[in-house]
């Protein structure tokens, strides 16, 4: 049984759960990425620092030439927890649906 420890604030939670989001579809840029990170972050109207989302994900993806792609791990972490997750952000954000696909 796999349980990931680590904890992390909600909107932290939230920036890992959109990044794996965009990223159960296809590998995308480093600068894609950063991109989103900064429109989720800023969407919530919270002071976070988005450029952390690297160090946030270390486990659930691979970084290689510029190109961030999730791994086999990300990926079963994301579909396990993805209701947890959103169910968790939702308590403690207001405005959670700008940058998810929650259909």
């Amino acid at each position: 049984m796999f349980v990931q420890y680590v904890r992390y604030s909600p909107v932290g939670e939230y920036l890992r759960l959109v990044i794996m989001q965009r990223l159960t579809k296809g590998p995308a840029t480093v600068e894609e990425i950063n991109g989103l990170a900064k429109k989720v972050v800023e969407g919530v109207g919270i002071k976070y620092d988005w450029r952390v989302w690297p160090e946030l994900l270390r486990r659930e993806i691979l970084i290689k030439d510029g190109v961030v792609e999730l791994t086999k791990e990300g990926r079963w972490i994301y579909e396990q927890t993805k209701e947890e997750v959103l169910e968790y952000v939702k308590r403690f954000l207001r405005t959670v649906t700008c940058c998810l696909d929650v259909s």
